[in-house]
């Protein structure tokens, strides 16, 4: 048996260093509350619906920020208006990197520093901007705001698209805060108590979805219409089972007693294009690897694939 205090030796300093990795990938308040760092917002005064042209996005496809404006991109029809750019996970560096190279630079944080000079933010993505005079002109790297810009462009009047309807604010913001922000919030906390305050939020909110569901009379959160509140809510619950759940202990419930959420995730799947904003092979790639912090030892569980969870559903 090994000597106590070589154990306690170990222990001690695994979780200086692993406290040190988290301060990188997830900082926290002094309570151990994980804290996400806000982005880049756009000037107000600029009007992106008459000022869009030479305009891109660059997303990633494990990232559920990046996959909600992938959403509102797919479902208006905005290929004619918005070129996207799929940057990939370099797990061994901890960044995201281009296919090829883009404007001079191979990953993201290089296109930050060209692009902001010596304003310093964290090259994070999604990232909206244009050129100007050749000029990298950044809009925005907040994802609600992309959305709310995207959902602004008229679409391809060739193409049939569905309309987005604006729901309540505060809705927005409580998917927002305890289920979008709120599975991070599990995965990252610190420690117990700001671990059971997250969950209890979570669950709480979730549960408040089902039951708006229950009582509608449509097929989607806020009635008949397809709504932002929609678009907020997929990317999270359709990674739960390969990736919340179990990464980020997500456990308190199962995602499968919440019967009316997972028909309203079905539907929204089947609808045309959402499939193929969802990438599964590579969400389980990069996040049980890339999150060095939750899973050391970077084994990828055995997990059934997206396809098989949607056919599981019952009619």
């Amino acid at each position: 048996m090994q000597n106590k205090y070589v154990i306690n030796f170990a222990k001690r300093s695994w979780f200086w260093f692993w406290t040190k990795l988290m301060n990188g990938f997830a900082p926290s308040d002094i309570h151990g509350n994980y804290k996400r760092q806000k982005g880049i917002l756009i000037d107000k005064t600029y009007d992106f619906k008459n000022n869009n042209e030479n305009s891109y996005l660059l997303v990633g496809n494990s990232c559920p920020w990046c996959h909600r404006t992938l959403l509102i991109y797919k479902l208006r029809k905005l290929s004619k208006q918005i070129k996207v750019i799929f940057l990939e996970t370099d797990i061994d560096s901890g960044q995201w990197v281009f296919n090829e190279k883009f404007k001079g630079c191979e990953n993201l944080n290089q296109f930050y520093k060209k692009a902001l000079h010596h304003n310093v933010f964290r090259s994070t993505l999604p990232l909206l901007f244009n050129f100007q005079n050749d000029h990298i002109n950044v809009l925005s790297s907040e994802s609600s705001q992309i959305v709310s810009l995207l959902g602004s462009i008229k679409g391809d009047s060739s193409q049939k698209t569905l309309k987005i309807n604006n729901c309540d604010q505060d809705l927005l913001k409580a998917i927002q805060s305890d289920i979008n922000d709120g599975v991070y919030k599990c995965g990252f906390a610190r420690n117990q108590r700001s671990y059971e305050k997250a969950s209890k939020s979570l669950f709480k909110a979730l549960s408040k979805i089902e039951k708006k569901l229950d009582k509608n009379i449509g097929n989607w959160i806020c009635g008949e219409e397809l709504s932002y509140a929609d678009i907020y809510l997929f990317p999270t619950v359709i990674r739960w089972e390969l990736i919340y759940r179990n990464l980020f202990k997500c456990t308190e419930k199962e995602i499968s007693d919440f019967k009316n959420i997972i028909k309203w995730r079905l539907k929204f799947f089947s609808l045309s294009d959402v499939s193929e904003t969802c990438f599964d092979s590579e969400w389980k790639k990069d996040y049980y690897k890339a999150l060095f912090p939750l899973n050391p030892n970077q084994i990828v569980p055995t997990l059934p694939s997206l396809a098989e969870i949607m056919l599981s559903v019952p009619k």
